[in-house]
């Protein structure tokens, strides 16, 4: 079932939909104050909540993080660079990795999977390297 659309519902759901860097809600909260200066934190978080529930947008749990928001549902992974953060999505088509693993077992039913890769992006990968050199 949808939530009632309210201005502050639609307006967090396109900060998220159209962001790239996985936002928190902090982020989201700063970015949906731009247009409503207004809105609360509680009001950003109630709604990215109910978007979560809805599948409208996809909260990721990281790893010893705070959780970030993916405006894009469909199923994909996801790089978590260990150092400074930075979350991409990774293609599908460059994962080679097979969806749906098959039944877990009798009364197990699977909505998404998704496996999140932990490691350096690049830019810390490079910075480690010129340090240990």
């Amino acid at each position: 079932m949808k939530s009632r659309r309210t201005p502050q519902l639609d307006a967090v759901f396109e900060i998220v939909r159209a962001a790239s860097d996985h936002p928190t809600a902090d982020t989201v909260y700063a970015r949906v104050r731009r247009v409503m200066p207004a809105v609360s934190l509680g009001t950003v978080y109630r709604n990215l909540q109910k978007l979560a529930a809805e599948r409208r947008v996809r909260a990721l749990h990281m790893r010893d993080r705070v959780t970030r928001y993916d405006g894009m549902v469909a199923d994909h992974d996801h790089f978590c660079c260990e150092r400074c953060g930075v979350v991409h999505d990774i293609d599908p088509a460059r994962s080679g990795r097979r969806r749906a693993p098959g039944p877990l077992g009798p009364g197990y039913v699977v909505h998404t999977e998704v496996v999140t890769v932990y490691g350096l992006c690049p830019g810390c990968g490079a910075r480690v390297a010129a340090v240990t050199v």
